[in-house]
């Protein structure tokens, strides 16, 4: 579960650093805030996925992020 983890934050780590360096800005603008740490990899995932899809925020609503 460890290296499961561990493997998850790099490829993140990754995928953030190649998005900032072709010039993406990957901010959840006027989006929810996450509640803790486990919801904030969360949030960082569902904002990649909104930006590849054309959108720029993310909202949970009834605990679902939905992208706008």
């Amino acid at each position: 579960m460890r290296h499961l983890t561990w493997a998850i934050f790099l490829t993140m780590s990754f995928l953030f650093t190649a998005c900032a360096s072709s010039g993406l800005n990957l901010h959840n603008d006027n989006g929810s805030e996450p509640l803790n740490e486990k919801e904030r990899i969360e949030y960082k995932r569902a904002v990649l996925k909104c930006y590849k899809i054309g959108g720029n925020r993310v909202v949970k609503i009834e605990g679902e992020l939905k992208c706008f």
